[in-house]
């Protein structure tokens, strides 16, 4: 993606079961904790209980222009994790007059990507994680 900078991207594909892919899987580590922090917002209620997913992207220091998420069929939840100031995840309101600025450093958020969106620009180091569906 054009003015799209990051110091890592990896998109996991969704799993049926942590058996599916195997404990020596790479990322078998990683997702098993994705899972853990989707149970901790599914039972706090920023996931619905049918929350459901494709993928989920894993980000290091991600900097990108404001953007809309165009295969998106769906809400998508928002996690920022690190050691960083400033990041705030923004997402303009469905008619553009206002901007929300949504806090996801340590909280998962759920926010709509297919309304121009962008994360401020930090000091440090950042991490988010992004559970989003194309289908």
């Amino acid at each position: 993606r054009p003015a799209l900078q990051s110091d890592g991207y990896l998109v996991l594909n969704r799993w049926e079961s942590p058996a599916a892919g195997g404990t020596g899987h790479p990322h078998y580590e990683l997702r098993r904790l994705c899972d853990e922090v989707l149970a901790f917002a599914r039972a706090r209620g920023v996931a619905a209980p049918g929350f459901a997913y494709t993928a989920i992207a894993v980000t290091r220091s991600f900097v990108g222009s404001p953007h809309i998420d165009t295969f998106d069929t769906a809400e998508q939840l928002a996690v920022a994790l690190g050691d960083f100031e400033g990041g705030e995840l923004c997402v303009e309101s469905a008619d553009g007059d206002a901007i929300e600025v949504v806090e996801t450093r340590g909280a998962v958020a759920s926010v709509d990507g297919r309304r121009v969106h962008w994360a401020r620009t930090f000091r440090g180091e950042r991490f988010s994680l992004i559970w989003y569906t194309t289908e």
